[in-house]
């Protein structure tokens, strides 16, 4: 299993603003497809935890964005976890453009683990964090 994990998608019309680019509210919406897939092949089967009252909920975002995308571009979105704390965990995301070797937004979502029906935050279970690969940066899709 890699530390890291990739989306590829081609941006589509649907998915443009205004301003002739992708709206910022995409970008957040990759993200977090991105961290859903990894954690699913991860071994991480959300259903069951929810079944059981457990889950996680993003305490925060983190969005700086660096550049454009447009209609048709071929993007990648690469995420991987960058820390575990007792209670929380720091997953970033990158999304880029490897056609010109450019990195459209740079993502950091504070991820905690929850109680669903006492709606408060616990303390992640071990089993739940072998699950979880904590790795420094990847190289870029390009590299």
């Amino acid at each position: 299993m890699q530390s890291f994990f990739d989306i590829s998608h081609t941006v589509q019309s649907d998915e443009i603003d205004s301003q002739l680019h992708v709206h910022n509210l995409r970008y957040l919406q990759w993200t977090l497809w991105a961290a859903s897939k990894h954690s699913a092949d991860s071994g991480w089967i959300s259903k069951l935890a929810a079944a059981d009252g457990l889950g996680w909920v993003v305490r925060n975002h983190d969005i700086t964005y660096r550049a454009a995308a447009v209609a048709e571009d071929q993007i990648v979105v690469r995420t991987w976890v960058s820390e575990i704390e007792r209670y929380a965990a720091l997953r970033k995301t990158i999304v880029c453009r490897p056609a010109d070797q450019t990195v459209l937004a740079r993502v950091k979502t504070r991820w905690v683990y929850v109680n669903l029906w006492e709606h408060r935050v616990v303390k992640i279970p071990e089993n739940v964090r072998e699950l979880m690969i904590v790795a420094p940066t990847p190289p870029m899709p390009w590299e």
